[in-house]
């Protein structure tokens, strides 16, 4: 049962759950207790050309966000921010933290509408949203980490709303069905079950639905024109339909009992309704519902500019309702709530209004404490400081719809503020449910000095600052470091940070790959679940180091000017949307700001105008990297092919030239699906001699294309960096590129990296320990053992040729077998060392079983033989023995030793082959 707005009292902290049930919850995953597939349903609407219907948008593509791995999961399983396919939506907020996103396509592929929420006995708490197909239930218990525990379908409709009382939960919608009565005893175990299904009192259709908690009553609002239809929960699992009031259609309510007072006793319904569908003398009106068949007015207000009373709520002190009228915002009034004064019941009126000034449709809010919490359709959740109840001034917002503020019915749908850790729960149509902090985060970072640019390869270490709002709020043994020295997302690790007394804390980072690219962040937990980062929505945004002894930065460019570029090429024919230097207009596809910090310009493509009709290219100026030893390159770019909408198959391609264009090669190509396709700017950094050799003919070629059908295309570049990188990873006092040009070392896979440094690192192996790594060194090795056989032999197998896969040239050769018998070679993919025969199998099935070469050989008179291994013929050539480059196999010998005391066999000892090129 949630708590009651009038109780709360929003001076004093929210309270916090305990903290062992904290630690017990924050990697849970819950079973989703209902998994019916639910397709794409008929949406069911209050009238004909509701705007909600003409305004629709399908579901966001990608999945949400969270702000790392929890705690005992897997740090590759880090979400994003719009996810690890959609990278790039931005949200604007201020004194608003995001804490989780859990969109629409996680939420059963559907709409959002209504939200509130729910807290079990134990103390963990929910999300309830209204889904287009049902209702979700979510854990937010760790907010930061989100957990989908069950889905109740339900009739289709994009209007389904959801009350509390006891354990249980109703659900009722436009699309019919009655009440849903949802039981969530079971919860904490993942159980929730839908246990009955009322349908009495008319038409089954709903458009919202209240319940007074103190009298335990619940009432249905709206639905086909109706009024409220009242209900007894006396017996919660099934309500009792107990009467009705009809006179008008009643589009929202709130009723609560009054307890002490003038109005001890009475049971009273502030409704938003009117005539038809609530359009017609559309009003706030307060009802006496204590008789339930004797329901009046008690009176009721026509405020100013109305045009269809929506939804309001009353203040804690119960001496003022606020109001949001869905209509009055028609491209000329902003924003506006209206506020009634309700002190006297039965002489309510009109007391004042308030605004923030934008031009969203004001839709559904709550009050608690001096606030109030706005669900504001596209300009998000605004929350307003009510301390002067009619003038109330907007404190905080986290914007949902991050385009535009235009008055159009996308975006947030509702909001729920009444949870015990302090969270607030927004539901978003298109976007599915945010979970947010409202306020001064609960712990800040800071850095005595600024975190290193370059982190030395050895291991290096700096300090951070973390601080409590209040003391005790930090999650003790939280804070940690997430890094990842892959091209993607998925290679993330965390080690602990390192308290260094009071609230300093080291940041260590371990051994790393010297020429490399490191990106980082830190984290902490508060003691009510929420993960803070810094920055503050890692991973989406993270902080990025080089890995080198030094590096030197040669071109620094930040493309505030387009000088010396060049948009066009030779095949270019894209009829819109062309290459421009300049300050960017935000859109959904199209960043609204360049990505330097202290610039404005970029190149994108077009002003608010997408690629249209094929290809446009931007060509960089010809830069010299022949006189840097190591040159790196790095940029940061944009592409967007998915908007809403629409399904993009497009690509973004980035070329490279060390001939001043004469060729090129291909760097990167981004799309058409996949990740990084939804805009936001990504950070790209390459090694030029992994690609081309560094001339002073170099030059890059940026490629957006929009290919038929006509999809929405976007993409951007910013902040081309050519810079030198330097490693002495042997120590030896000269940097490794100079240790491979002269000789001193060997650099046999071409990675830019001394060969003894890749074996001691681990990148590359050395069976054999003659400092050749093996994928380059075609090394054989003997391995397992050999018995005397009969004769007081002992066979061992051996190799000549090589194992080039190219030269295909390797003979197997065995010596010291039985003479005069026959003997059979073969292999597998896995070493073993069994008792077998009159020796050992050193030869393990793996996955690929055991392979035989035939025929049998016959062992000359020094118990020798040989069999050339032919790569293009079976089993060497296909199947799951086939034999490739850089592949590594098991042999050995098998033969008859009919003179042997037991079985009549013996076997070589085994031989490594490690195959290459």
């Amino acid at each position: 049962m949630r708590p009651k707005p009038g109780s709360v009292d929003s001076s004093q902290p929210p309270p916090q759950p305990m903290l062992s049930t904290l630690l017990a919850l924050v990697p849970t995953a819950l079973p989703v207790s209902v998994t019916t597939p639910v397709s794409a349903p008929a949406l069911a609407s209050p009238h004909e050309d509701d705007p909600k219907i003409l305004d629709r948008l399908p579901i966001y593509p990608g999945p949400g966000w969270r702000p790392g791995a929890p705690p005992g999961a897997s740090s590759g399983s880090h979400g994003y921010l719009s996810g690890g396919d959609n990278p790039g939506l931005q949200f604007t907020s201020d004194n608003a933290s995001l804490l989780s996103w859990v969109s629409g396509t996680e939420l059963f592929q559907a709409n959002g509408n209504d939200c509130w929420g729910y807290v079990s006995p134990s103390g963990r708490e929910y999300a309830l949203i209204g889904l287009s197909n049902g209702t979700g239930v979510v854990e937010v218990t760790s907010p930061s980490f989100p957990q989908v525990v069950a889905h109740i379908p339900g009739p289709g409709s994009l209007w389904r709303d959801i009350k509390t009382y006891q354990h249980y939960a109703y659900a009722v919608s436009e699309g019919g069905d009655g009440i849903q009565v949802i039981d969530l005893s079971g919860v904490d175990n993942g159980t929730v079950n839908l246990v009955n299904t009322v349908t009495s009192g008319g038409t089954t259709k709903s458009h919202n639905v209240a319940i007074d908690e103190v009298s335990g009553y619940l009432y249905r609002c709206g639905g086909s024109g109706e009024g409220l239809r009242i209900y007894s929960l006396s017996n919660p699992q099934n309500p009792n339909y107990v009467g009705q009031w009809s006179s008008r259609y009643v589009h929202d309510a709130q009723v609560v009992t009054y307890t002490s007072g003038t109005y001890a006793g009475r049971q009273i319904a502030f409704i938003c309704g009117g005539y038809g569908n609530g359009s017609g003398q559309t009003r706030f009106e307060i009802l006496d519902v204590t008789n339930k068949s004797n329901i009046y007015t008690r009176d009721t207000v026509f405020y100013s500019n109305a045009a269809y009373a929506h939804q309001a709520w009353i203040s804690p002190d119960r001496q003022y309702a606020y109001l949001n009228d869905e209509m009055d915002e028609n491209g000329s009034l902003p924003t506006t709530t209206y506020v009634m004064d309700i002190s006297n019941l039965d002489n309510a009126s009109e007391a004042g209004s308030f605004t923030n000034g934008n031009q969203a449709i004001g839709h559904n809010l709550y009050t608690l404490g001096n606030r109030i919490y706005e669900a504001n359709y596209r300009s998000g959740l605004r929350v307003f400081d009510a301390s002067d109840p009619i003038n109330a001034t907007e404190i905080a917002s986290f914007d949902t719809w991050p385009l535009d503020d235009n008055d159009r019915f996308n975006g947030a749908w509702s909001c729920y503020p009444y949870l015990p850790s302090g969270i607030v729960l927004v539901s978003d149509i298109e976007k599915g449910l945010f979970v947010i902090w409202i306020g001064a985060p609960l712990i800040t970072f800071d850095y005595p000095q600024d975190p290193p640019a370059m982190l030395q390869p050895g291991g290096d270490s700096f300090q951070v600052r973390i601080q409590e709002a209040l003391p005790g709020t930090l999650l003790a043994g939280s804070p940690r470091l997430y890094y990842n020295e892959g091209d993607d997302d998925s290679g993330w690790q965390d080690v602990p940070l390192v308290h260094a007394g009071g609230e300093l804390y080291d940041v260590v980072f371990p051994p790393l790959t010297c020429g490399g690219n490191v990106a980082w962040y830190v984290s902490a937990i508060s003691n009510n679940g929420i993960q803070w980062n810094e920055p503050g929505v890692a991973p989406f945004t993270r902080r990025n180091a080089h890995v080198a002894l030094s590096h030197t930065v040669a071109i620094d460019d930040p493309l505030e000017s387009p000088g010396g570029w060049t948009v066009g090429g030779p095949d270019d024919n894209a009829t819109g949307g062309l290459w421009i230097n300049g300050d960017p207009t935000g859109t959904l596809a199209q960043p609204e700001d360049d990505h330097s910090a202290n610039g404005t310009r970029c190149w994108y493509t077009g002003m608010g105008g997408d690629v249209d009709g094929g290809l446009t290219t931007l060509t960089s100026p010809v830069f010299d990297a022949a006189q840097l030893t190591d040159p790196h390159l790095s940029y940061w770019r944009w592409f967007s092919n998915d908007e809403m909408e629409y399904v993009g198959n497009d690509r973004f391609r980035v070329f490279m030239s060390n001939d001043a264009g004469a060729s090129w090669v291909l760097l990167e190509a981004i799309g058409p699906h996949g990740s990084e396709v939804a805009g936001g700017w990504i950070y790209h950094e390459l090694r030029v001699a992994d690609y081309l050799a560094p001339t002073a003919g170099m030059q890059l070629r940026f490629e957006a294309r929009d290919r038929e059908p006509d999809h929405r295309v976007e993409a951007a570049v910013d902040d081309l960096r050519l810079f030198d990188v330097e490693c002495d990873c042997n120590g030896n006092g000269t940097s490794d590129l100079v240790d491979i040009e002269t000789g001193l070392s060997e650099d046999c896979n071409r990675n830019g990296v001394p060969d003894e440094c890749d074996i001691a690192a681990g990148t590359s192996a050395d069976a054999n320990g003659n400092g050749i790594p093996d994928d380059c060194d075609c090394a054989t090795l003997n391995y397992c053992a050999s018995t005397p056989n009969s004769a007081g032999n002992i066979a061992v197998m051996s190799a000549s040729g090589s194992s080039s896969t190219v030269a295909n040239d390797l003979v197997l050769e065995v010596l010291g077998g039985m003479p005069g018998q026959f003997a059979l070679f073969f292999y597998g993919s896995q070493d073993t060392q069994i008792a077998f025969g009159q020796g050992f199998l050193c030869v393990g099935a793996g996955g690929s079983g055991i392979q035989r070469l035939p025929p049998p050989v016959f062992l000359n008179e020094n118990g020798g033989a040989s069999r050339p291994l032919d790569l293009t013929q079976p089993p060497a050539s296909g199947g799951v023995g086939q034999i490739t480059a850089g592949s590594t196999w098991f042999f050995q010998t098998w033969y008859r030793d009919p003179l042997a005391a037991g079985e009549p066999f013996n076997l070589s000892n085994g031989l490594q082959i490690n195959f290459c090129p």
